[in-house]
């Protein structure tokens, strides 16, 4: 059986379960260590039986068992950088590299500046930017060990040196910064989302009381205590709640200049709150 062979019978069972094709090429290509192109070129070369087998059995997960791609790979790629997922982490989004992008903007000419992640997951955020900011100082907390055993992990892999803490937002936070960057669990306990996603991702790093406000409403309530008087707080928010965060922001940071910055969509993606803060 070639390459090809294989690769268009997996996806012809996807679709006909109306699953993602893309899936099956994104397992081929990680269990057979390909790019795209190289399988493009060995297309109608025989698959060895060992990446056949691998790959096939992660495909049966996948489709009958509603198991994530990155779960099965054990790896994302995030800002281009490679992070190691597993259950009971956050799968990081593309989306989320927009968030990471406006803040390398905003903190660019600033020399040494202090950020920090909450609810950071896999790191992906903090890393990221410590990757384009050597110089940042940069602080990831999270609630979850589990979290914290793969950010750790991850920053170890691509030799970023971030400060790590387990805490409960700001429990066990000290000092001061600069920046404030967050992607909190957003979605209300009672909204319906992908059970691909409630079936494998934590809940707590998905759902939040008061409809998805809660954690926003305590960082916001609490974010001066650990930030400079300049300072850019950026929040990556949900589509559907831009409005009322806005309005929530300017409750607690009535002096400040409030930003939605829409995403690649044209949907509400981040806010952006800039108090006593200039780009220099």
């Amino acid at each position: 059986m070639t390459y090809g062979n294989f690769y268009q019978e997996q996806a012809r069972r996807a679709r006909e379960l109306n699953k993602e094709e893309n899936a099956v090429k994104l397992l081929l290509l990680g269990f057979s260590g390909m790019t795209a192109t190289e399988l493009y070129i060995n297309y109608q070369k025989p698959i060895p039986d060992e990446v056949r087998i691998k790959t096939l059995e992660a495909i049966e997960k996948y489709l009958h068992e509603n198991i994530p791609v990155q779960y099965l790979l054990g790896y994302t790629h995030f800002f281009g950088l490679k992070l190691s997922v597993r259950k009971g982490v956050l799968i990081p989004r593309p989306e989320t590299e927009e968030l990471v992008e406006r803040v390398l903007a905003e903190i660019q000419g600033r020399e040494a500046p202090r950020i920090i992640d909450i609810g950071t997951g896999s790191g992906a955020i903090a890393l990221a930017i410590k990757k384009h900011r050597s110089d940042a100082l940069v602080t990831a907390t999270d609630i979850s060990p589990v979290a914290l055993e793969v950010a750790r992990e991850n920053a170890g892999n691509l030799g970023l040196d971030i400060s790590f803490l387990e805490s409960d937002l700001f429990e066990k936070v000290t000092g001061k910064y600069h920046v404030l960057v967050s992607n909190p669990p957003y979605i209300g306990f009672d909204e319906e989302i992908d059970p691909l996603v409630s079936e494998n991702e934590p809940s707590l790093a998905l759902y939040a009381p008061d409809g998805g406000l809660g954690l926003y409403k305590e960082i916001l309530c609490r974010a001066r205590d650990v930030l400079f008087e300049s300072n850019l707080i950026a929040f990556e928010i949900p589509e559907n709640k831009g409005e009322l965060l806005l309005a929530l922001a300017k409750e607690h940071f009535p002096e400040g200049e409030m930003e939605i910055v829409n995403d690649l969509n044209g949907l509400p993606r981040i806010l952006l709150i800039r108090n006593n803060w200039r780009k220099q």
